[in-house]
This record gives structure tokens, sequence and C-alpha cells, in this order.
């Protein structure tokens, strides 16, 4: 006896299923792009933000100082 192996159509239902799990690898590798891209600027806003606080306290001093001074 020769066994033959014949081929399976695959189920519409199985073809939508591996269609959806396909989109839904596309988004989550589009998302690991996004949110590296926003770690990237979250990074350069703390910086942005802690070169803004430095001049502020600089200002600062210089005011206060000045008016302890001036009195």
């Amino acid at each position: 006896m020769v066994k033959t192996l014949k081929k399976k159509k695959m189920a519409s239902s199985a073809k939508q299923t591996e269609d959806t799990i396909d989109i839904i690898l596309y988004e989550i590798r589009d998302l690991r792009k996004e949110v590296s891209e926003l770690k990237t600027f979250v990074n350069k806003s703390k910086g942005t933000v802690a070169v803004l606080v430095f001049l502020a306290t600089i200002v600062a001093t210089v005011v206060g100082a000045w008016n302890y001074l001036v009195k």
C-alpha cells in the first residue's frame, strides 16, 4: 500500500486569522518604532528642561544678589 499525501485546502477562516495575525504583528513593529522615537524625544526634552532650570537659577541668583547689594 502506498500512502499519498493530500494537500489540504486552507479554510477561509484560517486565512482570515493568518491575515489578522500579520496585521497585528505589523502594528506591534510600528508601535515599537514609535516608542523608540518617543523615548528619544523625552530624553531630549529632559535635557532642555535641565538647561532652562540651570539658566533660571543663574538669573534668580543674579537678581537676588543685585537686590541684596543695592538695598
